[in-house]
């Protein structure tokens, strides 16, 4: 039987709220590797990460007749694997949620230009671990994280296969995780009291 073919996530989407399986595959063949790579950075294991990004795919599909995606989807994902991992942290450390939760209102006081500073100051830190990057690794990072490309545009772009791009994704990836693990969760609980703040 002939596969359909579908022109973008859109079309895919539309599709697969009818139950076609193919979009819906179309959708996973295309994101799903993106979306274990995103939740690898604040889950720190393949294993989990993949278990999650599956869970958000069986809801994808399990919810197809009235999913609403108002963003593009690979937004969509990210957004899903943001609030999983909050809800992991939280379940995980729920000893200093705990604290947290109980000096609710001082943390709500920080000042705006604390706020300020100390992203700035994390976002000098991740700068520079991703400066260190090998400089092919660094591009292809940048196109996908910062660009918000997939490995088939980047691939596209830059003239070479996925497969290569997935490799220099994870080069990327395994050295970010290296240069920054001291710095995990203090980049983890800012981004988290951003999250809540918008």
């Amino acid at each position: 039987m002939h596969k359909k073919e579908y022109k973008n996530d859109t079309d895919a989407l539309l599709n697969m709220a009818e139950g076609d399986i193919n979009a819906y595959r179309f959708l996973f063949d295309h994101h799903f590797s993106d979306l274990c790579n995103f939740l690898l950075i604040y889950l720190h294991s393949r294993e989990l990460s993949e278990e999650i990004a599956l869970e958000i795919y069986t809801y994808i599909w399990e919810k197809r007749e009235t999913l609403h995606v108002n963003t593009t989807f690979k937004s969509f994902l990210f957004s899903s694997a943001k609030n999983k991992a909050i809800s992991l942290y939280r379940k995980e450390q729920k000893n200093k949620f705990t604290s947290l939760e109980t000096e609710e209102s001082e943390i709500y006081q920080i000042s705006s230009a604390q706020h300020v500073m100390e992203n700035k100051e994390l976002r000098q830190i991740i700068e520079a671990a991703i400066s260190k990057l090998p400089e092919k690794s660094r591009q292809v990072y940048q196109m996908a994280w910062e660009d918000n490309l997939s490995h088939k545009e980047i691939a596209m772009q830059l003239g070479m296969s996925p497969k290569t791009v997935e490799n220099h994704v994870g080069i990327a990836l395994r050295r970010l995780r290296e240069l920054l693990k001291p710095y995990y969760e203090q980049i983890f609980l800012i981004w988290l009291l951003y999250f809540f703040i918008d």
